[in-house]
């Protein structure tokens, strides 16, 4: 039977992080086979980012079709104009999208869209004619019970510190060639906790090997899980208590158990809820009995700052594989017993690798040759991931519909962990016009600008987001302090501060780009929502973050940010 062309159906992929030149490097090496099918098939091409080259400014673009000036997301963080400088709106927030998305307007032409953890601005949920799954950030999750987690024997960052003690008055115990231990985990968040009890034996003789996890105190006679080093429980179902309660669904690693009980290491994953993630409310519980339980984050690194918890990459990598084959099967789930015209499904899994390991991969910025090749090969792995996914999908697609695989941005290398904001925060520091009270609170992370941070009685700029530089004018910030009459005077300094600036590693100007506000409109920003001074900066210098402040054109190494 013809289909007519307003009746083709389409599925449009999004995969976070992916450079043009990595993704074809990929496909070249034979770990993309059906991305490369797809590809001959139709066609391959680069796509420039829109400034900020960040997620929330770029998926907004593809999402709509317009620049970040119309659609209003120009960074992680929006400021409002009339409000104080430190205050900022989060970028994943919809009801900061000042356009109308593909979605919107296909529900007007009648249409039916399935949004399965598309990324960007997503909730609150606008979707009315169709089913939406979750869509939050990478980093949180408004959803979840609780993030992913590590609890260990010893002090690491980002993990919960337990102790392992004799383990006297247990029941049903199991043999064990060495007095047992025990400690407890708690599990959840302030509003919603339970508890786990962890029994510690050993099983052969050969020093501690096995750990039970219990429901019952005391009781190992109906354990939920027994595991040895490396492995993983089953999937979890358990009732969480507090403000409310519900059910949670996760699973637990034991990532290390020293012969002699001395360290013991266990993961987390996320826990999430049974319901609450998708619209209409019944396709969560739908999902979790046909697909299975929901994995929305995993832990990973990204500039020596832990985001959820930090295991090791073997379990990022299993966490990726559970993940993308959960999109895969939901995706195809969905499709065959419900109608739909487009599906939206994006994955963070390449811009996840990348943030953890692109400073070490990329042979330009890597202390240790033979780490690069080691994270050179977690890299492809992440691309064969993303792609076994692709080829489920669209192996169920008909040849009428149009596939579309895109994404946000690339990441590129980068030599040192210091933020770009501290760079700049320098330059007006040194030019008398911003006056802090606190510095980051550790090395490689994002200064904060806010209330505290900033003696607003005092600054005259500030940098915020990667790459805008707002001035403190009177009459238009609330505590505004520089005169009308010394704004133009004021911005031209700081420009030809930025100019004369060098980065000791380039032993020149970093800055590639640095405009006024009304000159931005060539990069599509304009509007109330910037800044009064637009920077870019080129890759190569001594500062961090593989994205954000960077060009869309800018090429270095193996990757580059020119998307796909």
């Amino acid at each position: 039977m013809h289909v007519r062309g307003n009746d083709r159906k389409a599925i449009i992929i999004g995969i976070d992080g992916a450079s043009a030149r990595s993704v074809r490097q990929a496909m070249e090496r034979g770990r993309m086979p059906n991305l490369k099918r797809l590809a001959e098939s139709g066609v391959f091409a680069e796509a420039l980012p829109v400034l900020p080259t960040h997620t929330p400014t770029n998926w907004t673009t593809i999402g709509t079709g317009a620049w970040p000036g119309t659609h209003g997301i120009t960074g992680f963080a929006v400021h409002h104009r009339g409000e104080p400088l430190w205050k900022w709106h989060s970028g994943f927030d919809i009801r900061e999208v000042e356009a109308e998305f593909l979605w919107e307007t296909a529900e007007r032409a009648g249409k039916k869209s399935i949004l399965l953890k598309w990324a960007g601005p997503t909730f609150p949920v606008t979707v009315r004619n169709g089913i939406q799954v979750d869509g939050c950030f990478c980093v949180s999750c408004i959803h979840e019970i609780s993030g992913p987690r590590m609890y260990s024997t010893e002090k690491e960052p980002d993990s919960t510190r337990i102790g392992l003690r004799r383990a006297p008055g247990w029941k049903n115990l199991p043999d064990s060639h060495s007095e047992p231990l025990e400690t407890t985990l708690d599990l959840g968040s302030k509003e919603l906790k339970v508890e786990l009890y962890v029994l510690v034996v050993n099983s052969q003789g050969k020093g501690y090997d096995r750990v039970l996890i219990c429901t019952e105190k005391r009781d190992a006679g109906k354990p939920i899980g027994a595991l040895s080093p490396g492995k993983w429980t089953d999937w979890i179902r358990l009732r969480f208590e507090g403000k409310s309660s519900g059910v949670g669904t996760l699973r637990l690693k034991l990532l290390e158990l020293a012969g002699d009980a001395s360290k013991m290491r266990i993961y987390c994953s996320q826990i999430m809820p049974l319901t609450g993630w998708t619209y209409p409310e019944h396709i969560a519980r739908e999902l979790v009995d046909e697909v299975g339980p929901f994995l929305q984050r995993i832990g990973y690194v990204q500039q020596s700052r832990v985001y959820g918890a930090w295991a090791d990459h073997e379990t990022m990598m299993e966490e990726l594989e559970y993940q993308h084959n959960w999109f895969a099967r939901a995706a195809v789930y969905l499709m065959g017993n419900y109608d739909w015209d487009l599906l939206f499904l994006q994955s963070h899994a390449p811009d996840y690798i990348f943030d953890n390991l692109i400073k070490e991969a990329e042979p330009l910025t890597t202390s240790d040759r033979e780490r690069s090749e080691e994270y050179l090969e977690l890299i492809d792995r992440t691309y064969e991931i993303v792609d076994r996914a692709i080829g489920r999908i669209v192996e169920k697609a008909d040849e009428d519909t149009l596939v579309v695989v895109v994404s946000d941005h690339g990441v590129i290398g980068f030599h040192s962990t210091r933020h770009v904001a501290d760079v700049i925060s320098e330059v007006l520091e040194r030019e008398g016009l911003l006056f802090c009270r606190k510095k980051a609170v550790q090395p490689g992370t994002k200064p904060k600008f806010g209330k505290e941070e900033i003696d607003w009685s005092r600054t005259k700029a500030a940098f915020f987001d990667s790459i805008h530089i707002y001035i403190n004018l009177k009459g238009r910030e609330p505590e505004g302090i520089v005169e009308p009459e010394e704004y133009e005077e004021l911005r031209n300094r700081i420009i030809e501060a930025l100019r004369v600036y060098k980065d000791p590693r380039l032993r020149a100007c970093p800055f590639s780009l640095i405009l006024k506000s009304e000159d931005a409109k060539i990069v599509g920003l304009y509007g109330d929502r910037i800044g009064d001074i637009i920077v870019a900066v080129r890759p190569g210098g001594l500062y961090g973050q593989g994205h954000g402040h960077f060009l869309p054109t800018a090429d270095y190494g193996i990757s580059s940010i020119k998307a796909v």
